[in-house]
C-alpha cells in the first residue's frame, strides 16, 4: 500500500482522508492518539495543532513516519487495556486476516468514553463497483476485502460501542491520474448531494460505552506497552513527558 499511496491518486485520497480525520478530531480533547497503519506511513492528524500529549503509529512493517512508531501485529496490539483516548483505524480492517479481531483489540485498548475513527473503502460506492471490472483488481488497494459500514457498525455494537457519526466522502471514480478532477468538481458536488453513500471511503466515529473502574489512570504514556513496570519515582518523572 505504501507505493500506491505515493501515486497521484493515492496522494489525492490521503489529502481527503486527512481533512476528514482532522475535522473529526477538532471536537474534544485527545491526550493520546494511536493510528493503525497498513502502508500510509504518515499520521492523519497534526499532533501539535490538536495539542495531544502523545501519539503513536502502529504498523506490521517498519516505517519512517515523522512520529513515534511501533511494529506489531494489528491483531495483538502492544497496548494496555483502556489506555488510549482516540484510535484511528486507517484501512486496517480490509487487509487483515481477522478484521473482527483487529476491531476487538482496538476496543480493548480504548478507554471508556474514548473514540474509534474507522476509515474503510466502501464496497457499495464507485470504487467498490470499479473493483469488480478493473483488470488489475488483484493489486492494492483493490485486493483488499472491502467491508460495508453497516457490517463494521454491527461488530462495534457487539463490543459495546455506539456509532456517533457515519458519513461517506471522495465521490471520484478510481482513475489513476487526478488531473481530470479539476474539470469535474461540479459533478462531484452533485454526487455528494444526490448519492452521498456512493463515496469511495466511509468514516465511522464510534464511542466506547462501559464505565471504567474507579482509580483507573486515564493517561500514562509510560505504561502503554505491556509488561513494562516502573518505580513511583520514574512514574512521577515520566507521567507528563511528551
Amino acid at each position: 500500500m505504501h507505493a500506491w499511496f505515493r501515486s497521484e491518486l493515492g496522494q489525492s485520497l490521503y489529502a481527503a482522508e486527512r481533512a476528514v480525520v482532522e475535522e473529526v478530531l477538532d471536537v474534544g480533547y485527545h491526550p493520546f492518539i494511536v493510528q493503525l497503519d497498513v502502508g500510509l506511513h504518515q499520521p492523519l492528524f497534526d499532533q501539535d495543532r490538536l495539542k495531544c500529549k502523545s501519539a503513536l503509529l502502529i504498523s506490521r512493517h517498519e516505517t519512517r513516519a515523522p512520529c513515534p512508531t511501533a511494529q506489531a501485529e494489528l491483531e495483538q496490539l502492544p497496548l494496555q487495556p483502556e489506555s488510549v483516548d482516540t484510535l484511528v483505524i486507517h484501512h486496517a480492517l480490509e487487509y487483515a486476516d481477522q478484521p473482527h479481531r483487529v476491531l476487538r483489540e482496538a476496543a480493548r485498548a480504548l478507554r471508556p468514553g474514548g473514540h474509534l475513527v474507522v476509515l474503510g473503502f466502501n464496497p457499495l460506492g464507485f470504487w467498490g463497483w470499479g473493483r469488480l471490472v478493473r483488470l488489475g483488481w488483484r493489486d492494492r488497494p483493490w485486493a483488499g476485502r472491502f467491508l460495508s459500514a453497516a457490517r463494521v457498525a454491527d461488530w462495534c455494537a457487539l463490543l459495546d460501542c455506539d456509532v456517533v457519526r457515519q458519513s461517506w466522502f471522495y465521490h471520484w471514480p478510481p482513475l489513476r491520474q487526478a488531473r481530470w478532477k479539476r474539470r469535474g468538481r461540479v459533478v462531484n458536488r452533485l454526487l455528494r448531494l444526490v448519492f452521498p453513500r456512493l463515496g469511495a471511503v466511509y468514516v465511522l466515529v464510534v464511542r466506547k460505552n462501559h464505565m471504567a473502574m474507579i482509580g483507573t489512570p486515564r493517561w500514562q504514556p509510560s505504561f502503554f506497552f505491556r509488561g513494562k513496570a516502573m518505580t513511583r519515582e520514574e512514574q512521577a518523572v515520566n507521567r507528563w513527558k511528551l
